[in-house]
């Protein structure tokens, strides 16, 4: 990653080109967006990664409602969690769209799967994508940066202060991702079972 920031802006869009086909194949973003944020900085990582995953859900999301349909329609056939998607968005298509973008469900249905329900628009999709994404890119950049200049400090002998804004912020983003977030989720899909 260090090699791509010494490149400058060009390296930036490179990263934020790769980093949108590695949102579309449904990787895991966190861990990359905080080397981002190592190699970067924090407003430069944020940028390329907020921007990277940003696309590579919208082109997730394109594919999956048009050329890559067929193909997506036949993985997701058979799962409960699609089916509770299709569900949801054809009652509520907005709400559907930001609770499943907050879930614990994979990226395939986060995108791709949300490609396949119609009620749902693209601008329902981007702005869910868009909501969820800042907040969690913002994090890991700044993480990442964080971890960046403790590196540096601890190899020329030096030491920093604990960081209690990041750490707080860390241990938000794991009481929301491990309670919050299932709980909702679960209220949902409890909410769809009932009115099934």
């Amino acid at each position: 990653m260090g090699d791509v920031a010494s490149r400058g802006d060009a390296g930036l869009l490179l990263y934020a080109i790769g980093f949108a086909l590695w949102e579309a194949c449904g990787l895991p973003t966190s861990v990359v967006e905080t080397a981002a944020g190592m190699a970067f900085g924090r407003r430069r990582g944020l940028l390329g990664s907020f921007v990277g995953k940003t696309l590579g859900s919208c082109l997730a999301f394109v594919l999956g409602r048009t050329l890559l349909s067929e193909i997506v329609s036949s993985r997701m056939e058979g799962s409960e969690a699609f089916g509770a998607v299709v569900r949801g968005a054809s009652r509520n298509p907005v709400r559907t769209a930001f609770v499943v973008r907050y879930s614990v469900f994979p990226q395939a249905i986060k995108n791709f799967g949300m490609a396949l329900t119609t009620p749902v628009s693209f601008p329902v999709f981007l702005s869910s994508a868009v909501v969820h994404g800042l907040p969690f890119s913002t994090l890991w950049a700044a993480l990442g940066d964080d971890a960046g200049a403790r590196l540096r400090a601890s190899e020329s002998g030096g030491e920093m202060p604990a960081n209690l804004v990041l750490n707080g912020l860390l241990a938000f983003v794991t009481i929301f991702g491990f309670v919050v977030s299932p709980t909702i989720t679960g209220l949902w899909l409890a909410d769809l079972r009932g009115e099934g």
